[in-house]
């Protein structure tokens, strides 16, 4: 590390060291410290790090505050510049006005245009934009085929449902011949021991007490056949009817699980586009593609508008150029005040408050560097034979 470097170091620990004092109000624009040369004590400067000390104090000041007398009369000379310009446009007059305005009237159009192209566009998110844009040749196909599966599963959950309530039907059906060939059979045993009870008993009326029961043989045979005939015929019917119910049931449940089939194969296909468009119906996947539409429409329009405005930029530009205008560009970026003169006065208004507050920036920080020169040359009158060692340091310092 260098002498002088050192003597910085030093000089920034004194300066910006922990120390305690009361706490006082201050003014934020006065310097501490800021006696005079001739109202510090007699022995206050013999010693060499307090003159190094007040030296780069002083130079320091002059830094800083040249870098924002720089930087501020930068700003204040764009600002005096902007505020001439607004005088130069006020006295436009004829058509070089009207021909500024007129561009300014675009832009402005266009730029609105624009802002609502923008806001078009967002209407779907990047992902799905990434995503449709990966499929759009496929989409519109994809939509149809989506809405034909979506009919054709319509249907085939109603045919599923026929084939449910046939199944219910067949299975009542089949319950009740069952009941009716039980029954027949049950019936027509009880005819037959009905019979030969009614046998038996006329045997002992015959026998027993001889009479004469051959006409009890007679109807009881006759009733007992045509009452058997009967229940066989019942019984017949019943079995003929549960053989075509079960023919009936197999064709049903043949088709049902044809049907199911082709159900479950629909099923799959729609699970497959609609997890392939991320979307859970064919609505869902026609709102998506008619804003993807939109989007891309807008997004062609906004590069369109891009362009145009560009063109328009640049040919106020040059207008205002020819005009006179020192800083063209700025104006394509507020072209309302071309158009309006009361925004031109709002314009006018804020670039002079803006100007004040850049003059008194540019004050304090001259007045800064001026008090600092002064501290320098005041030390040196002071006590001319510390000139050479000030001198080195001021040269050091500007080194640095």
């Amino acid at each position: 590390m260098g002498f002088f470097q050192k003597l910085k170091e030093k000089w920034h620990n004194w300066f910006f060291g922990d120390y305690e004092e009361d706490e006082e109000e201050w003014d934020e624009k006065s310097l501490e410290d800021d006696k005079p040369v001739s109202s510090r004590g007699a022995g206050y400067f013999n010693d060499a790090d307090t003159r190094t000390v007040y030296v780069l104090e002083a130079l320091q000041q002059m830094s800083e505050a040249a870098g924002k007398v720089e930087q501020y009369q930068s700003e204040y000379d764009a600002v005096t510049a902007l505020l001439k310009d607004t005088e130069e446009i006020d006295s436009l007059v004829g058509d070089m006005k009207d021909n500024i305005s007129a561009q300014a009237q675009r832009i402005e159009k266009l730029e609105k245009e624009r802002r609502q192209a923008y806001e078009d566009a967002g209407i779907l998110d990047d992902y799905r934009l990434e995503l449709l844009k990966r499929y759009e040749d496929a989409i519109p196909a994809a939509i149809e085929k989506m809405k034909e599966a979506e009919s054709y599963r319509r249907l085939v959950k109603m045919d599923l449902r026929k084939m449910e309530a046939e199944k219910a039907s067949n299975r009542y059906q089949m319950k009740e011949a069952v009941v009716t060939l039980s029954n027949s059979r049950g019936v027509a045993v009880i005819i037959a021991v009905a019979v030969i009870f009614a046998i038996l008993l006329l045997a002992v009326l015959q026998y027993a007490f001889g009479m004469d029961v051959s006409w009890g043989y007679m109807m009881t045979g006759g009733a007992g056949a045509i009452a058997l005939t009967v229940m066989f015929v019942k019984y017949q019917d019943a079995s003929k009817e549960i053989k075509l119910l079960q023919k009936a049931r197999d064709k049903i449940i043949v088709l049902h699980n044809t049907v199911k089939i082709r159900y479950v194969n629909n099923t799959n296909l729609l699970s497959y586009m609609y997890n392939k468009y991320d979307v859970d119906s064919s609505k869902d996947l026609e709102a998506d593609w008619a804003d993807y539409i939109e989007v891309t429409n807008a997004r062609i329009k906004d590069e369109r508008l891009r362009q145009d405005l560009e063109y328009y930029y640049e040919k106020l530009t040059d207008t205002l150029r020819k005009c006179g205008i020192k800083d063209p560009e700025i104006w394509t970026r507020q072209v309302r005040a071309l158009v309006d003169p009361r925004e031109m006065v709002e314009v006018r208004h804020a670039l002079i408050g803006r100007r004040g507050k850049l003059r008194e920036h540019l004050e304090y920080n001259k007045q800064i560097t001026g008090r600092a020169q002064d501290k320098i040359k005041d030390l040196v009158m002071a006590y001319p034979q510390y000139a050479d060692e000030v001198e080195g340091i001021v040269k050091r310092y500007d080194a640095n």
